[in-house]
């Protein structure tokens, strides 16, 4: 059985990397031929061979099913006025609140995901209210980068069918409270958490503290997120599965030791059955709290399993409790593979069963659990550290020691606090694990500055085979022969061939961070970082392309002007990476390295290849006529970067030299405005390309249709990031080439929402 839940796994993953579907019955009537094999001898590959179809063609029917779902095109962008109720928490982020809506309309997707820009004290959304909204709605719509996470993917796994902004106006409260059962269970995480935020109003750690009791996260600040990634404490700081297995097991303890103080009760039910199914429960309530997140959804059913098991009078493997909880979550959700979490949960505790299969023996004393929790750690860290360098391209050096000292506060300690003090009403449970937090937090900050991560590039795909056999052979007895060169397999997946780039050569990604700007230009020994989007989306995307690029490092970081959307993610690229020059306009509202600002004539030269400011002068008054505008020369093609430079600004230019606007390759100024690629402007760069730097049906009609055939008419291709995603080129002697990541990194969902486009 276990192998074949495997191959059915293996099925679901392989429909999530296509980047089409076709019908599902080839597959599932081909599934079901196999499973009638006749010849005995090949009826085991005949099983394994049926999972593997099965599983791919019960994705595929999930999700064509979940695609019809989604908004028609002939609704998007129209003004609609919409009733309907709030059916989950509403998050906090720091630009407003997110939360998602169910609108009453058959016509429409059963779940929009709707943000509200303005501050949460200015409108309280709660669950359970009924509104009625004036709304433009969008398809599901994200951008794409390399080494970023996909939003469309997270959207569809959510069954989100649409998005949509709230205006300032057109919104109307037809009633506070409708009682439906989701209403009353998100309403009480509401309440449980503004109890929480009530009680320890300006403390470092009251939003995980909220975290760690209802399982919302939006609130936790950045700079705490990042000591939990850098310290390898993510999956603490959300009801993760370890926090619902010690709940479940506290409760199934204590319901057990009540139930034997009665013998009635102990004569109609054993006690351990009693303290199963009490674990059942305690572990399906907390799921609930946290919104039934997939740490938590493995852990319930692995509890659920174990405990049917129990009470059925049976005794099954944790192997296969495993292979059951994996079977369960993925034919609910077989989007959950997309999810780092989902890997980083059950992998990590397969790593678990499987190092201590067989050491769990009946030796007692604390010199035995200490060698017990200690081979835990080594357990837990090998098994996570393949996908850590994989996903998030980061390891956390300081994981093991930060783990062995924080589970045992947290999830001991703190969690159980949390849940206390969300219904105790003096709220001293919850200053005191507050407290407990933050104490062991400053150790791992104090930690975290003297053992940084571990940064590489992205390793390929290929890599993960020879580091999970690495994995499974470090974690078997030390008695295996040569268990010592196991280390070498990790080389590969831990130190990536990157590719090289030769002298004269180089390499730009013009990324996709919606209505913004930012460029990266790599030489073969130097880095340059032109513009950084906007402090939304450019703080997203920026970091993780630099991070599957391998750039730890920024030559020159250049600013082109001070708005929002070019320099607004500049703080967090700095806190990211390391910046020796700052060029340009300067970072707002952070202390920065000297910088001195563009001016034209200013001139470098990195491995063969030429950099050159091509304006402003200095004497400009407007801050977009100041854009620095920067031209990248190979022997084989230039790429002309003018920022949000205008028509004057054009002229200026030509005024100057015409000749040094010459580029195979341009960014459109201004993201295609109308006021700006004048027709002279046009024709003296010749590009063969023009990217549109545009976010999806921005209110600004950019790039401007009129503009767009004017590049056509001079001979070039338009791409742009709405509709191409971020755009990677080649620049060197023998020419230029370019790649749109949308097409490169194409998905199933990417291709309907590239259809109604065109």
């Amino acid at each position: 059985m276990q192998p074949a839940i495997i191959a059915f796994a293996l099925g679901i993953c392989l429909l999530q990397r296509s980047a089409t579907l076709g019908p599902s019955w080839p597959w599932l009537l081909a599934a079901a031929v196999l499973l009638c094999c006749p010849v005995r001898s090949l009826r085991p590959g005949a099983l394994l061979l049926a999972a593997l179809l099965g599983g791919l063609g019960y994705a595929n029917w999930r999700a064509e099913g979940r695609l019809a779902t989604r908004l028609d095109p002939a609704w998007e962008n129209r003004p609609l006025n919409l009733s309907g109720s709030v059916i989950s928490l509403v998050e906090r982020r720091e630009y407003g609140q997110r939360f998602r809506f169910a609108p009453d309309d058959p016509r429409l997707p059963a779940r929009l995901l709707l943000t509200d820009y303005r501050p949460s004290d200015s409108q309280p959304w709660a669950p359970g209210q009924r509104w009625l909204l004036s709304l433009r709605l969008r398809r599901p719509h994200g951008s794409q980068n390399p080494g970023a996470a996909d939003y469309e993917a997270w959207l569809l796994g959510e069954n989100l069918g649409a998005t949509a902004n709230v205006g300032q106006k057109g919104r109307q409260l037809l009633a506070a409270w409708t009682p439906t059962p989701t209403h009353w269970l998100h309403r009480l995480r509401s309440a449980l958490a503004e109890h929480i935020r009530h009680a320890l109003a300006g403390r470092r750690y009251a939003e995980v503290m909220v975290a760690l009791a209802v399982g919302d996260q939006s609130g936790i600040a950045t700079a705490d997120w990042t000591l939990f990634r850098r310290s390898g404490l993510t999956h603490l700081v959300s009801i993760s599965g370890l926090h619902v297995t010690l709940i479940a097991g506290l409760a199934g303890a204590l319901a057990a030791r009540l139930w034997r103080c009665s013998a009635a009760l102990a004569g109609l039910l054993p006690a351990r059955r009693a303290g199963a199914f009490a674990a059942v429960v305690a572990a399906a309530g907390y799921a609930a709290l946290a919104g039934f997140a997939v740490p938590c959804q493995r852990t319930l059913y692995m509890v659920s399993v174990a405990a049917l098991a129990l009470l059925s009078g049976r005794r099954l493997a944790a192997s296969t409790i495993w292979c059951l909880a994996l079977l369960v979550v993925l034919l609910l959700d077989p989007w959950a593979v997309l999810s780092a979490g989902f890997w980083l949960s059950f992998l990590t505790v397969a790593a678990l069963v499987f190092a201590l299969n067989g050491r769990a023996s009946g030796q007692r004393g604390w010199r035995h659990r200490l060698m017990q929790w200690g081979w835990s750690q080594w357990a837990a860290t090998l098994g996570s550290l393949p996908l850590l360098a994989l996903w998030f391209r980061e390891l956390p050096i300081l994981s093991p020691l930060a783990n062995a000292l924080a589970i045992p506060v947290v999830s001991v300690v703190v969690t159980p606090l949390a849940l206390l003090g969300s219904v105790e009403p003096s709220g001293s449970a919850l200053r005191l694990g507050h407290e407990a937090l933050a104490l062991c937090l400053s150790l791992v900050e104090f930690l975290a500055r003297h053992l940084p991560p571990w940064r590489q590039t992205a390793p390929p795909l290929w890599t993960l085979l020879p580091a999970s056999l690495a994995v499974l052979a470090l974690l078997l007895p030390r008695g295996l022969p040569g268990r010592v060169l196991a280390p070498l397999a990790l080389l590969p997946l831990l130190s990536p061939p990157r590719p090289l780039l030769a002298a004269g050569q180089a390499e730009a990604i013009v990324l996709d961070v919606d209505q913004g700007l930012s460029v990266l230009v790599r030489t073969a020994n130097h880095a340059l970082l032109f513009d950084t989007g906007t402090a939304g989306q450019g703080a997203r995307a920026v970091p993780a392309v630099l991070g599957a690029a391998g750039v730890t490092r920024l030559d020159l970081l250049l600013l082109s002007h001070d708005d929002a959307d070019h320099l607004g993610a500049a703080a967090t690229v700095l806190d990211t990476v390391t910046v020796g020059r700052l060029l340009g306009a300067a970072p707002r509202g952070r202390p920065t390295p000297a910088h001195q600002p563009c001016r034209r004539g200013q001139r470098w030269q990195w491995d063969g290849v030429e950099f050159a400011i091509l304006h402003p002068r200095g004497d400009e008054t407007d801050d977009n006529a100041a854009s620095c505008v920067l031209r990248v020369a190979t022997a084989g093609g230039r790429l002309l970067i003018p920022a949000d430079i205008g028509r004057a600004e054009e002229a200026r230019l030509l005024a100057d030299d015409p000749a040094a606007l010459k580029a195979e390759v341009v960014v459109m100024p201004h993201h295609g405005s109308a006021a700006s690629s004048s027709p002279d402007f046009v024709a003296a760069v010749g590009a063969r390309l023009a990217i549109a730097p545009s976010g999806y049906l921005n209110r600004f009609r950019h790039p401007r249709p009129e503009v767009v055939a004017r590049y056509r008419a001079g001979g070039a291709t338009v791409w742009r990031s709405d509709r191409d995603g971020a755009v990677l080129l080649q620049l060197g002697r023998q020419g230029w080439q370019a790649q749109r990541w949308r097409e490169q990194a194409r998905r199933y969902w990417h291709a309907q929402e590239e259809a109604a486009q065109q």
